[in-house]
């Protein structure tokens, strides 16, 4: 049986919401119950964050969650992943599977979400339903498109596949998915996708993975309806409260 290692990615600070790993949830900071939700899994060997924020740290060491700081010239979360499992190897601490999950995502069920048959690809990413017209349209929400196979075609900002205008019109509403920020990697792969270097349509889109697509690399989706917020904006925290009251 293959062995499992999660990474929470934290970057420092962001701009759209300063310090939002270390907001409030209900007396807990959101790290505390993204790490919670995640360790609820009972196949990890380990589940460590990784950031290069002093912060986070801080905020880690207090509650026993396992730390490793990390470069902060480290473009986006992958590459911060990718230097963990360097760190990991060489104390020989590494797994067979590595499961990076954004620090900003709170997703209350990730257990059920990793139940799948998670071992035969090398780069899984998951991805769900768009439900409303306004994460159509927000750029901090990841859409995808993909083939009938299930690999990745194009990750976006933008409100894809292009539908015309007949949602501003109010008579129907398209289909779109948003990719979540769970994906599922081999040591190797995330090496090699930290070897290739920032790619032009990543930089374009703010996109890790696009520099895959770009180096004709294969993404596989792997559909979930489980419930998921991404924390961007201080608005989404209070989705967050509301999901974690419920």
């Amino acid at each position: 049986m293959d062995s499992y290692i999660g990474i929470i990615t934290v970057r420092k600070e962001c701009e759209r919401f300063p310090f939002r790993s270390l907001c409030d949830i209900m007396g807990k900071s959101l790290i505390r119950e993204v790490y919670s939700a995640t360790n609820n899994w009972d196949k990890w060997k380990k589940v460590y964050v990784a950031t290069d924020d002093d912060g986070v740290n801080e905020e880690c060491k207090k509650n026993n969650i396992p730390c490793i700081m990390t470069s902060e010239y480290n473009y986006d979360a992958l590459d911060r992943a990718s230097e963990v499992v360097n760190n990991l190897e060489l104390e020989h601490k590494d797994a067979d599977r590595y499961v990076i999950i954004h620090g900003n995502e709170f997703i209350p069920d990730i257990g059920k979400i990793l139940d799948t048959d998670i071992n035969f690809l090398s780069i899984i990413n998951f991805y769900t339903e768009i439900e409303n017209i306004y994460d159509m349209y927000n750029p901090n929400i990841i859409k995808v498109i993909f083939s009938k196979n299930k690999k990745a075609l194009y990750f976006s900002r933008y409100a894809i596949p292009y539908h015309g205008n007949e949602v501003f019109m109010g008579n129907t509403i398209p289909i779109m998915y948003r990719s979540i920020g769970i994906y599922v990697f081999t040591g190797h792969m995330l090496k090699v996708y930290n070897k290739l270097g920032s790619s032009s349509l990543e930089q374009h889109e703010g996109i890790g993975n696009n520099r895959l697509i770009e180096n004709d690399i294969d993404i596989y989706m792997k559909y979930t309806n489980s419930k998921c917020i991404c924390v961007n904006m201080p608005t989404d925290r209070d989705k967050v409260i509301s999901l974690v009251k419920k």
